[in-house]
């Protein structure tokens, strides 16, 4: 997908699930408004019912009779407010608020209109919020003397409104984050597969490369030994056939290197564990290497300071594994190549180090090193070959023997890396540290 694609599709998704989010805001927003409705006519009703009650009682003069007191001087109607039980009203409220499933904490108050004066209820501490609050009925007529109004407060309404939907609340969030987490991993994955797509474009035309010089300098020798004056000619033709094989080797080795990733990526590849000595193994490998840095004028050192160097392992994947750090440290190696060869052993294992004198890497190319056809970008130069393949193989080896693979590098000083092997792969369960 070209750059330009990704770019439409991103904003165009971004559109779309940002519409999505103000759809859900909005609706939240409108529940939320219509449960505060519902709340508000639920509690006006109630307390309507209140009233409805208290002038039953008062209209009644069988019952008004026992709530009126002599030492209560005025209106009828001023006589029976002040002689109603404040418990009487609080239980009203309670069981009408009920009735109306409103289970809520609350401050009530009646109070006279005209003064402010409060006749009952549990307003301790809440007057001013009794008196300002929207939940208010009067109880007397506008023909009386007196105004008496019944108020009631929440303190805490839109906590428990809140409350209420929270259900709703948490599921609408997770819905939500659901959407942006998959929004996120669809990006995520589009600009994964450009750049594996960029990688294996990449490696495509490294192979194409590394395959077409050696086919061309063999059909080159080819048509040579093809001339009947080379072959008459022995040490020409066995010069000529010299390149045949050598050329042919890099091919078959190209072609290995391959395979072996395949089979990694099956994960179809069988272990074949024998003891050995991995200093042994080290000298043994470095010899042919030796003569590839001489041509360059460069130094290999040794410091093989494990004091247990016999492990169980598959040996042919541990050449393998040194092979390509090695050749990975005389790749990186531009001018003449300084590689440092050591071992240390602790009591779980031993750690080969390969250290070179180098170009390095920055810090940000470090995490990405050991993915499959990773290779750090050099523009159009391409004067260091390869398919960005041999580390990958590296770290799913070592793993596979329940090791551990760190570099350390520094841009323009040089490259680490260090492997770390059990004394056997056969008996370790957890990787080293």
């Amino acid at each position: 997908m070209k750059g330009k694609t990704i770019a439409i599709t991103i904003i165009i998704t971004s559109i779309a699930l940002l519409g999505v989010i103000l759809t859900q805001l909005f609706w939240v927003n409108s529940a939320f408004r219509l449960k505060n409705e519902q709340f508000e006519q639920n509690v006006s009703l109630g307390l309507k019912r209140v009233v409805n009650q208290l002038m039953v009682l008062q209209n009644d003069s069988s019952l008004a009779t026992k709530f009126l007191s002599e030492s209560f001087h005025g209106s009828l109607h001023r006589r029976f407010i002040y002689s109603v039980k404040p418990s009487l009203v609080d239980s009203m409220i309670t069981q009408e608020l009920k009735n109306l499933e409103v289970r809520k904490h609350y401050h009530y108050g009646i109070y006279n209109l005209n003064n402010g004066e409060f006749v009952m209820g549990n307003y301790d501490g809440f007057q001013e919020e009794v008196k300002q609050s929207n939940f208010r009925v009067p109880i007397s007529c506008i023909f009386q003397e007196d105004h008496f109004v019944l108020a009631v407060y929440f303190p805490a309404q839109k906590g428990f409104l809140i409350n209420e939907m929270f259900v709703y609340l948490i599921l609408s969030a997770v819905f939500l984050l659901i959407i942006i987490g998959s929004f996120w991993f669809v990006i995520f994955s589009l600009f994964r597969q450009k750049k594996l797509s960029e990688m294996k474009n990449d490696f495509v035309n490294n192979m194409t490369h590394e395959l077409k010089t050696p086919i061309s300098t063999i059909s080159v020798a080819s048509e040579m030994l093809m001339n009947e004056h080379i072959l008459q000619n022995h040490e020409k033709a066995l010069k000529y056939a010299r390149v045949i094989y050598d050329e042919n080797q890099r091919l078959k080795k190209q072609v290995e290197n391959v395979l072996q990733v395949a089979i990694l990526d099956r994960g179809k590849f069988n272990l074949k564990y024998e003891e050995f000595n991995i200093h042994e193994l080290i000298t043994g490998v470095t010899g042919i290497f030796q003569i590839m840095m001489s041509q360059r004028n460069g130094t290999l050192r040794y410091r093989l300071n494990a004091a247990e160097s016999v492990i169980v392992a598959d040996k042919s994947h541990i050449i393998n594994v040194i092979n390509n750090l090695l050749d990975n440290a005389e790749k990186y190696s531009p001018i003449t190549p300084e590689i440092t060869i050591s071992t240390h052993s602790n009591r779980r294992g031993i750690c080969i180090s390969i250290e070179d004198k180098g170009i390095g890497m920055a810090e940000e190319h470090q995490k990405d090193i050991f993915k499959k056809f990773h290779r750090i970008s050099t523009g159009n130069i391409h004067d260091v070959k390869g398919f960005g393949l041999g580390l990958y193989y590296v770290k799913s080896i070592v793993e596979a023997h329940h090791g551990t693979i760190k570099v350390a590098s520094e841009q323009g000083k040089g490259t680490k890396f260090t492997v770390c092997l059990p004394y056997n792969s056969l008996l370790e369960e957890n990787p080293l540290e």
